[in-house]
């Protein structure tokens, strides 16, 4: 009685490694910050904390009945520990949130789902192993399946070269029609035999409802000095 053997600690450890590489991978297959190695280390050390948690306080209850003198001295708290955790998390999920020159806000996910993350290490540690799962279970669905069914757009790294440079000016026009906000734009320049080549590359948003084929089709319609154009994730 209050003490957990080498099998049971080992269980919810390996169960705290299933979970983290299961969000892990989810969040490593969309190339975000944390992604499989965080998510399990973030799990599997929230389990670790609160096992040790478990057994700290299981020690001072084993102190008190076999010392009752001291059993007014003794005092424990099952939540100290995970509770620091649920908060000192957020330092590590706010490292995941970045504010583009779009004025958005990126990587709330990614936070949230560590913070969640952590929550089910600590239902593991606990021995709570039906609702470590399930939540896991929730977490994933709404990973996988909501940004589907709620996506309105994505990121794309789009790069252009040409050898018209008034050209350029006529691309933020299309921009702006198509509602195709961007971030991040650089400008190269390479001279060769032939001329001079441009070479421009834009992190660019793109509304779901965008073809990138129609948009390279607008691109192209702009000016015949792109030589090469391309749409990249």
């Amino acid at each position: 009685m209050y003490d957990l053997d080498i099998l049971e600690i080992t269980l919810r450890l390996l169960i705290a490694v299933g979970i983290g590489a299961t969000i892990g991978f989810e969040r490593e297959s969309t190339h975000q910050s944390a992604g499989l190695r965080t998510n399990i280390i973030v799990c599997v050390a929230s389990c670790v904390l609160t096992i040790i948690q478990i057994e700290v306080s299981y020690a001072v209850i084993r102190m008190g009945l076999s010392n009752p003198d001291l059993q007014s001295m003794l005092s424990t708290d099952f939540a100290r520990i995970t509770a620091q955790i649920v908060s000192g998390i957020g330092f590590l999920g706010a490292g995941a949130i970045l504010t583009t020159k779009m004025d958005t806000v990126s990587g709330l996910t990614t936070a949230a789902t560590i913070w969640g993350v952590a929550g089910l290490g600590i239902a593991v540690g606990m021995g709570y192993y039906y609702l470590s799962i399930i939540s896991c279970l929730i977490i994933l669905i709404v990973l996988f399946v909501m940004k589907r069914l709620i996506r309105t757009g994505e990121i794309f790294l789009l790069e252009i070269k040409l050898t018209d440079r008034d050209a350029i000016a006529k691309f933020n026009d299309l921009f702006k029609l198509h509602k195709m906000k961007t971030t991040d734009e650089d400008f190269r320049m390479e001279r060769t035999a032939d001329g001079v080549i441009f070479h421009i590359m834009y992190t660019v948003y793109v509304p779901k409802t965008l073809n990138h084929n129609d948009l390279i089709d607008e691109f192209l319609a702009i000016t015949d000095s792109i030589s090469e154009i391309s749409f990249r994730d």
